[in-house]
């Protein structure tokens, strides 16, 4: 399957931006009542199958290349694609 490597830049965003927007695309996992209860909240990516390979840096298939740069734009983040080689075996 061939594959596409995003990069999103963070740079001109603040700190709690930067954490609602890591925690909408990739999910979180949310404690209550002092920690007795833990609910695992999916993100936008969670619908993807994605590979997160550095803080701002995720690896799609190329089929869903297009929806999730779409999110990512929602957020205001400027983009960079790389179309990767199809591995042979």
């Amino acid at each position: 399957m061939e594959k596409t490597m995003i990069l999103y830049d963070l740079k001109n965003k603040g700190k709690v931006e930067k954490t609602h927007i890591v925690r909408s695309l990739f999910g979180y996992t949310d404690k209550s009542n002092h920690g007795d209860y833990t609910y695992d909240r999916d993100g936008l990516l969670s619908k993807f199958k994605h590979e997160k390979i550095d803080k701002s840096v995720i690896v799609v298939n190329r089929i869903d290349e297009a929806q999730v740069k779409n999110i990512l734009k929602k957020f205001g983040l400027k983009l960079m694609t790389i179309r990767l080689p199809e591995k042979k075996p």
